[in-house]
């Protein structure tokens, strides 16, 4: 049957309506989003505003729990990681009493041994926001079955819980992150704590089959300030592995070992620029008045980097140091030496030490 044209909308007409459906459908659907997005933050908040009254103990355990049972499992993971990473260890251990056995924890404990790796690294990062020895028990089989990935999300939550049992079985099987980083290696091992840095200067003074994970145990020991490994440190300036020389140099420095002065001294003369040049930067940090000469005589090294750490180790060590940068800038035939302690100098000095300076034979000229 034929339509009466009566009922034809025009063309126009038609597309109007059918915009304004579109729009009106798009506005609905943005406000009901900002609805969920709104309640959910609400949720959060809640959530993490109960966390800081458990620690405070301003809010019964029990109540914390079943506000715990009731939220989704998204809003809980997302308000304790936002929550618990600000805590420090002792506030963090008492929130993880609290909130040991929720079922949020029960479900990533039984993800771990999911068919996605990828759904493994998430349930050993979130299970490392909490501690418990059941999701540590967990966590130590995901270290050991792996893959690598999973491996280091293990040792980083187990690293959170202080489990030294699952450092020492990391420190016996390198090859479970034999592909990571150098500094992800090193973040893996911070993670353990100040706590585990005995264990880190044992393994290394016995040795290690990994160059690369002891290369890791030298930074740890020496952002530590482990002044107890110096002696397993020095034994590594002589390593044949060039990283391995320069993170050694470098930890003495950081560990303040002036006792290795002499040790230091004789990596100056390594044949490596790298290792000079943190020799040099070493020398300056532990205060060794006894490597003036030697640092004032790298100032003509071929190295930039040598030169540069050498002018300012002995800017580091103070009023003698100073005058043997100035004796370079006025009596050095080699134009990089002058310029190189000229720089260090015009750095350093404050105004108390310029009126001690200033005399005749010490004021500072340019080449």
């Amino acid at each position: 049957m034929p339509l009466d044209a009566n009922l034809i909308l025009p063309v126009p007409l038609a597309i109007a309506i059918m915009v304004g459906c579109v729009t009106l459908t798009a506005v609905l659907v943005r406000a009901l989003d900002r609805g969920q997005r709104r309640d959910s933050q609400r949720d959060l908040d809640d959530l993490t505003r109960m966390f800081s009254a458990a620690i405070g103990e301003r809010v019964a355990t029990d109540d914390v729990r079943r506000a715990v049972d009731r939220t989704s499992s998204g809003t809980f993971w997302s308000a304790l990681e936002r929550f618990s990473l600000r805590l420090r260890y002792v506030p963090w251990l008492r929130l993880s009493r609290v909130l040991d056995g929720n079922r949020h924890a029960r479900a990533e404990r039984r993800a771990l041994r999911d068919e996605s790796p990828w759904r493994r690294v998430l349930a050993a990062r979130r299970l490392g926001l909490l501690r418990s020895d059941s999701s540590r028990r967990a966590l130590r089989r995901a270290l050991v079955r792996g893959p690598e990935l999973v491996a280091l999300h293990a040792v980083l939550a187990l690293g959170r819980a202080r489990d030294r049992g699952a450092l020492r079985w990391l420190l016996r099987h390198p090859e479970s992150l034999a592909h990571r980083s150098p500094a992800t290696l090193v973040g893996a091992l911070r993670a353990f704590g100040p706590g585990a840095l005995p264990d880190l200067a044992t393994a290394l003074e016995r040795g290690l089959d990994s160059q690369r994970l002891e290369r890791a145990i030298i930074e740890v020991l020496g952002l530590g300030g482990e002044h107890a490994a110096r002696a397993a440190l020095e034994n590594r300036l002589t390593s044949g592995d060039l990283d391995l020389r320069v993170s050694a140099v470098r930890a003495l420095g950081r560990i303040q070992a002036i006792e290795s002065a002499s040790a230091l001294l004789a990596a100056l003369e390594d044949d490596a620029w790298q290792v000079r040049a943190q020799a040099a930067r070493a020398l300056g940090e532990i205060g060794a008045a006894i490597a003036i000469p030697a640092l004032a005589a790298r100032l003509t090294d071929t190295s930039w980097w040598v030169r540069r750490h050498s002018a300012y180790a002995l800017r580091r060590l103070g009023h003698e140091g100073q005058i043997a940068l100035q004796r370079v800038v006025e009596t050095s035939p080699d134009a990089y030496a002058r310029e190189m302690a000229d720089e260090a100098l015009a750095g350093s000095w404050a105004p108390s030490v310029v009126g001690r300076l200033t005399q005749p034979r010490l004021r500072r000229r340019r080449a």
